[in-house]
């Protein structure tokens, strides 16, 4: 990005592009498909029982780098629900992803087993991830192909 971009704003068009972009890439190194996508990040997310317990284990794959020692909180709306998830751990931090020059993040939530069976990927509205200052909106997959 040039210097007068920097003190300008740059040109949207060619962010929301580049953004698309890098959206496509992810997409193409991944077998599985995503639960959802945002701006410049894509969630993967399946459910896992261990000893009892229920997590929720999401992978963030794109442009969120962070360090965290704070922990994380997802809001799932779906339709007739709204869902409050904490992270199960309070400390942990994106790993680099040199494939397509972004980062992984996963972070594990817990969860209750009669909400793992509330979930439907078709019921999904938007899911929102709070992890320090960052708030990151992710809107159901569609995969258009």
């Amino acid at each position: 990005m040039s210097v007068f971009s920097k003190m300008f704003g740059g040109n949207k068009k060619n962010e929301e592009a580049d953004s698309t972009a890098f959206i496509e890439t992810i997409l193409k190194h991944s077998e599985d498909e995503p639960l959802g996508i945002s701006e410049n990040n894509i969630i993967y997310a399946g459910y896992n029982e261990l000893g009892g317990y229920y997590y929720f284990q999401t992978y963030i794959i794109g442009k969120l780098d962070v360090k965290v020692k704070t922990g994380a909180s997802l809001v799932i709306e779906g339709e007739g629900y709204t869902l409050n998830l904490k992270s199960d751990m309070d400390e942990f931090e994106s790993d680099k992803a040199d494939v397509f020059n972004g980062y992984v993040t996963r972070i594990d939530f817990e969860i209750e087993k009669a909400t793992v069976e509330k979930i439907k990927r078709s019921t999904i509205k938007k899911m929102t991830v709070k992890v320090k200052k960052k708030e990151l909106v992710f809107m159901p997959y569609k995969d258009e192909a």
